[in-house]
């Protein structure tokens, strides 16, 4: 095993030896060293060709180490800096940067203010006018007329659409009269319902509710009435220049939930000039406005011959009156001889009502 070890040692030193160029000792009872080599003989030039043709011999390139490379960085402060590696890259890369930003802006926003501005009044116009009807809209009004049950010709609720008509039937004392059924007949051009005011889902219904769903057309409604057998028809016409938002209708007779009455008049038709005085209108075309003191500001009172026709809050007591229409809100048409003096009740006081013609 020695022996193995010195021979690859001395043949490692005579290679390192004979490259170096110097002399190889041999230690002494080891074998001889091997011959160098015989350099090759140089290929022979056929005749005829010039000595300049001849092919040079290879010379040994000189050995070069290989160039350092930059050490990676490890942290974001040994990164090169851009403006000192690249002049004039920073500014291109904003360039850049705002060029992108100009075109996702074009894409969003193609319009500029003012043309969006005038895109906004355009629609803003064009929606008006799609809402706005070909036709004028139709006045409400609220009213309240007497209804006879045995006229021939049923009354009329105007209605347009968009505009519910409501209506209540009320009995002499100004008591709603409750329904007991309603039912539509025309589901093409209105729509019928019924509500209570107290809100107990209990309660019978005292509030109708017409609701149009066409422009134009008439039909009717029939209602009942509790403890009344003669029911009550009522014809819906629509398109009309007026529409009853809240129509009354005044029997002349105690309904059941009906105020005690001082004085009960005799059945008979309802005055037509008591309901236009509950609805703020002269009883008659030649009523002569007069003044009273001692009630609300609001009551108002006209003289027609030998009778003063009275719209007020209280309740009359003297002197005795000949004829009464009342509302649901309270208010009170009065018919009653032309005297200075009234004796009412108003807001729980005995008070006396002057009127100064």
């Amino acid at each position: 095993m020695a022996g193995r070890v010195s021979w690859r040692l001395i043949r490692r030193a005579t290679l390192l030896g004979g490259l170096a160029g110097l002399p190889v000792a041999i230690a002494p009872g080891a074998p001889p060293p091997l011959p160098p080599a015989a350099s090759p003989a140089p290929l022979a030039t056929p005749a005829g060709t010039p000595a300049s043709a001849t092919v040079p011999a290879e010379t040994p390139t000189e050995f070069r180490p290989p160039a350092a490379q930059p050490p990676i960085p490890r942290s974001a402060a040994e990164l090169p800096s851009l403006e000192a590696d690249a002049p004039g890259a920073l500014a291109e890369r904003e360039r850049q940067r705002a060029q992108a930003h100009q075109r996702v802006l074009d894409l969003l926003m193609p319009m500029n203010p003012e043309q969006i501005k005038t895109v906004i009044q355009s629609l803003e116009t064009h929606e008006r006018l799609a809402s706005e009807p070909a036709t004028p809209p139709p006045e409400a009004v609220m009213e309240a007329e007497p209804l006879d049950l045995a006229a021939r010709t049923p009354p009329v609720v105007r209605a347009a659409q968009g505009y519910g008509a409501s209506v209540v039937f009320t009995d002499r004392t100004g008591r709603a009269w409750p329904m007991t059924a309603y039912q539509g007949f025309n589901p093409n051009l209105f729509a019928v319902a019924a509500h209570t005011v107290s809100g107990d889902k209990e309660d019978l219904p005292t509030v109708l509710v017409i609701q149009p769903t066409a422009r134009y057309g008439t039909g009717n409604v029939l209602v009942a009435l509790q403890g009344l057998e003669t029911p009550i028809v009522l014809t819906v016409v629509l398109g009309q220049a007026q529409a009853d938002a809240r129509k009354e209708f005044k029997l002349r007779l105690a309904g059941p939930r009906a105020a005690p009455e001082y004085a009960p008049p005799a059945p008979a038709p309802v005055d037509r000039a008591l309901i236009d005085v509950l609805n703020g209108l002269p009883p008659h075309p030649d009523a002569r406005p007069v003044d009273l003191a001692g009630v609300e500001p609001e009551a108002r009172a006209w003289r027609v011959g030998a009778y003063t026709y009275l719209r007020t809050l209280a309740e009359i007591y003297s002197p005795a009156y000949e004829d009464r229409a009342s509302s649901p809100s309270g208010l009170h048409a009065y018919k009653l001889p032309a005297v200075p003096v009234l004796l009412a009740s108003h807001r729980g006081q005995m008070v006396e009502v002057r009127v100064q013609p």
